[in-house]
């Protein structure tokens, strides 16, 4: 059993089973956002991490694609349009701390379960010290928390006496309405779902995000 601390709203989950649909139907670590994600979602969305810009402010993708003047798609690296971006880069990993919640709320109007969903935490972080049962997926090894979906904001290393925030890795609710993945190497969160999810994250003016293939290359 996992026994890092995530705080009151998390417990640590020891039988996988719930995790085997995804283990499934995923493909190998070459096969793009497929190694991240399952098939079977309506619509796919690239939510790309903000960049942190002078002054605590941050700065879209689009417009730092409009200063390059270069397109925004997809499959768009941030080293293609980073000379628009003064120096500044997004945070790869995971998902900036201050907008986080605002996905939670999406993602639960998208689910039946909002109040039961499963966490996974890359087991490489130096800070995370559970044992327990992994879920692997493309050479990627999992951690597994229940919770509400607004438990992904308590999810990070407490080791310094405050909490240094890490959003999930992996994560779905219980009805599989969803699945999202941050990797640890990429400046991007992909999220499969319904449509009118990605409808939505696509139009949001807080998030920024693009629709988004399975074939698509991790960018």
């Amino acid at each position: 059993m996992a026994s890092a601390d995530q705080g009151p709203r998390l417990r640590a989950v020891s039988d996988l089973a719930p995790a085997r649909w995804i283990e499934s139907r995923t493909g190998d670590f070459d096969a793009g956002v497929h190694a991240l994600l399952p098939t079977g979602f309506a619509a796919y969305a690239r939510v790309l991490h903000p960049v942190e810009a002078s002054g605590g402010t941050f700065l879209r993708w689009a417009e730092a694609a409009e200063r390059a003047g270069r397109p925004l798609h997809s499959r768009v690296r941030f080293a293609d349009i980073a000379v628009g971006a003064g120096g500044a880069e997004p945070w790869q990993g995971s998902f900036e701390a201050e907008l986080l919640p605002v996905l939670c709320d999406v993602l639960s109007a998208h689910t039946t379960t909002p109040e039961s969903c499963y966490l996974g935490l890359w087991d490489g972080w130096g800070w995370l010290t559970a044992d327990g049962p992994r879920v692997h997926l493309s050479g990627r090894a999992y951690l597994l928390y229940e919770g509400p979906v607004e438990a992904a904001t308590d999810l990070g290393d407490r080791e310094a006496g405050c909490l240094l925030p890490q959003s999930p890795n992996l994560w779905w609710p219980r009805d599989r309405a969803w699945c999202v993945a941050t990797d640890v190497d990429l400046d991007s969160t992909y999220v499969g779902g319904p449509a009118p999810l990605i409808e939505e994250l696509t139009g949001s003016s807080r998030l920024e995000a693009v629709r988004a293939e399975l074939s698509d290359p991790l960018s």
